[in-house]
């Protein structure tokens, strides 16, 4: 997504998260290279989180605890 698009105020109140898959296996995939946008607001169903260990990212959020991913 390209920041440039959205006022300095806006993306104060944004944060950059990245997309992650969780398979039936547990296997997890990393699904873009570049970040997404999100307000927090739109991560109050993603409550269950997990530490990542080999990714850049420290930690993901799912919505699910176990499972593949959640919408």
């Amino acid at each position: 997504m390209n920041n440039n698009l959205f006022s300095r105020d806006i993306k104060r109140e944004m944060t950059e998260y990245v997309l992650y898959i969780r398979s039936k296996a547990g296997t997890i995939e990393r699904k873009s290279s570049h970040p997404i946008f999100w307000c927090y607001e739109w991560l109050v169903p993603y409550k269950h989180e997990e530490p990542l260990v080999g990714w850049p990212e420290a930690k993901v959020f799912w919505a699910r605890e176990i499972g593949p991913r959640a919408c």
